[in-house]
Parts: structure tokens; sequence; C-alpha cells
């Protein structure tokens, strides 16, 4: 599989795909002055950042691919729009997934936001 098809897969909830393309110190960079800013290392960090995501959403956080992807052999990007509700709050930001492979494996996750502000403000 390319890693462009595998970003495709990702984004597409693909969670087999996920979990068995990461390295053991995949590592996932959040960020922001939030509750969900900081880095986390290895997959079952990140599988907890996404739970933790959905619990403070109440389920109700969805991401919309925009149809953009990029990769070769290191580097992809993945544009998507982002939405939820929390606390009284919504969310309505686009977001940019920066990935980066080595040896077909992921090992690093950059998390990026349209709008920085609105992030930190939603989840604060």
């Amino acid at each position: 599989m390319t890693n462009l098809e595998m970003l495709k897969r990702i984004y597409a909830k693909d969670r087999e795909v996920l979990w068995g393309a990461m390295r053991d110190d995949f590592t996932v960079h959040s960020p922001g002055q939030n509750i969900l800013a900081g880095t986390y290392v290895g997959p079952e960090a990140f599988k907890a950042h996404i739970a933790r995501i959905h619990a403070e959403t109440n389920n109700t956080f969805h991401e919309e691919l925009q149809g953009t992807y990029f990769a070769d052999d290191t580097w992809g990007l993945v544009v998507h729009r982002m939405t939820a509700e929390r606390k009284g709050k919504t969310l309505d930001t686009w977001g940019f997934g920066l990935w980066r492979f080595e040896d077909g494996k992921l090992t690093d996750h950059w998390e990026s936001v349209g709008d920085q502000a609105h992030w930190d403000d939603f989840w604060s």
C-alpha cells in the first residue's frame, strides 16, 4: 500500500490500517493552549488522545475531508474540516494533518488547525 492509499484509508476511519501502520515511537504533536495540547508518544497514547476527543465532545466530533491529499515517501498532508459541540460551545474550523513516514510506517503526526484561537477556546 502506498503512503497516499494509507492516508485515505486512515481518514476513512480504517482503524486497522492506522494502528498497524504506527511505529512504537509514533509521536503526535497537538498544538495550542488547551486541554489537548501536548505531545503523545506511542500508539496507546494516540488511542487515548482520540478517545478523549470523543469523550469530551459526547461523540459529536466529526472530520469532513476536503479531498486534498498529498503523500510521497516521507510526508503526507490531509485537509479536513472539524466540527463538534462541547460545554455549550461549537467547533467549526479547518484542520491540516501533516504526517511523516519512514519505511512505510507512521513516525509523526502534527495536528494543525485553521483558527488556533477558536480551537483553544473550544477545548479550554
